[in-house]
């Protein structure tokens, strides 16, 4: 981000400071369990612990603090998304490993590491999203993280305190047995590791005291994930404002809704509200066919299609459907102004006169520009940009979705329900 340019063509000495970068808690998660390990191993608790991200560079991850428990090792990472506003940053997430050798985790002899959801990591109840039902959602990048981390840190580690872990080990169970479960593979395959006696285990129990509560704040419940947050992640890193999160909850929300609504129609809204509003007009719809996309207009129209989804509704207020109208693939405030311009054009082509037009062009918000409309009776203007929006929808999907857009005032009153002109009519078709 540079420093806007001063009115006489001089630079500005300030620049605004560069925003931090931070880590998943798909890394949160790898970090407490390898400190947990290691302090089960060595009985020292790290201070930072050096995790290999799937890029393959390693990040230095400060730990919280640990303990050991009667053979248990436990560690803490405090979670940080750098200057990203998301909802887990700052959070507790805790590890706590045991190791065992017998079978009683499972009926593979070869060793293995076994992951538990504790205390706030949701579990999932829903097809559709990458871990199955019944398992933690961890997503397929902290799995691999933690698997090749703890598999990592088993080689760094002195045979001699391994073996003495070992000869400790409890012959079964472990203390999160019968909590939701999924077991990984040891990362590699070194003589070391296949040293390891059958029936070796690591099990980890992810936790995150506060998980149930922030998990209220996201999406989870809507996708099937009960009971707190979820571990994600891809990279490992998270970049301030970047889409990448949202378009994932996107992308998983498109997956729960193909494999649980049973129809072939998904509704877009932008948000809580509007998703409400369109919920009254289609109530014979499956909760899991709504599906909030927030800005992301022209991902989630793409998305919808590579899903298979046949028929895509758009429920937007005003303002959105102005910059849908005038082709913004992206509709946040910072990205794409309000081009109230296009909006006085629009009125210009219907033969509204000059003085309504410029008041338009003026007007503060897409609140006010509607109160203008509304004064004089311009619902066919309305009708216009609800028309257009519907129209750019369509140019991305191509023949691939037949697209309707409700268009909804402030207060929930629908004021247009369109489809593109030679489309059939989507409110016939059978929902």
């Amino acid at each position: 981000m540079a420093g806007k340019a001063s009115p006489r063509g001089g630079g500005s000495t300030h620049r605004p400071p560069t925003l931090r970068s931070g880590f998943s808690t798909g890394t949160a998660a790898s970090a407490a369990a390898m400190a947990a390990l290691r302090l089960l191993l060595t009985g020292t608790t790290a201070e930072a612990i050096a995790v290999r991200l799937p890029s393959g560079v390693y990040l230095g991850v400060p730990v919280a603090g640990g303990s050991l428990d009667d053979g248990t090792g436990c560690a803490r990472v405090i979670k940080d998304g750098g200057d990203d506003p998301d909802v887990t940053n700052g959070a507790e997430i805790r590890a706590r490993v045991n190791i065992f050798c017998n079978t009683s985790l499972g009926s593979a002899k070869a060793p293995e590491i076994v992951v538990f959801a504790g205390t706030g990591i949701g579990t999932v109840t829903k097809p559709g999203l990458p871990a199955l039902p019944g398992e933690p959602a961890i997503n397929p990048g902290p799995r691999q993280m933690i698997s090749e981390n703890i598999t990592l840190e088993l080689l760094r580690a002195d045979r001699s305190a391994l073996e003495r872990v070992l000869q400790k080990a409890p012959p079964q169970g472990g203390h999160a047995s019968g909590k939701p479960a999924l077991r990984l593979p040891l990362y590699a395959t070194e003589d070391r590791l296949l040293s390891l006696p059958d029936g070796f285990a690591i099990a980890i129990e992810i936790e995150a005291p506060k998980g149930e509560e922030l998990a209220r704040h996201t999406l989870n419940p809507r996708l099937g994930v009960i009971g707190g947050i979820s571990i994600l992640g891809t990279t490992g890193l998270v970049r301030p404002f970047s889409h990448e999160a949202y378009e994932e909850t996107i992308q998983a929300a498109f997956s729960v809704a193909a494999s649980n609504s049973r129809s072939d129609c998904v509704v877009l809204s932008t948000g809580g509200k509007s998703e409400r509003f369109s919920r009254q007009i289609l109530p014979e719809l499956a909760p899991e066919a709504f599906v909030q996309i927030a800005d992301f207009f022209r991902f989630a129209v793409l998305e919808a299609v590579k899903f298979g989804f046949s028929r895509i509704i758009h429920s937007v207020f005003f303002g959105k459907a102005v910059k849908m109208a005038s082709g913004h693939p992206y509709t946040h405030a910072h990205a794409a102004p309000l081009d109230l311009e296009f909006l006085a054009a629009t009125a210009r082509e219907l033969g509204r006169d000059e003085k309504t037009c410029a008041r338009l062009a003026a007007a503060n918000t897409a609140r006010h520009a509607l109160d203008i409309l509304a004064e004089g009776g311009s619902g066919d203007v309305v009708a216009s940009i609800a028309r257009k929006a519907a129209e750019e929808s369509t140019r991305l999907t191509g023949d691939a979705c037949r697209i309707r857009l409700l268009l909804f005032d402030y207060d929930g009153n629908l004021l247009a329900d369109v489809t593109p002109p030679g489309a059939r009519d989507d409110r016939e078709a059978p929902l």
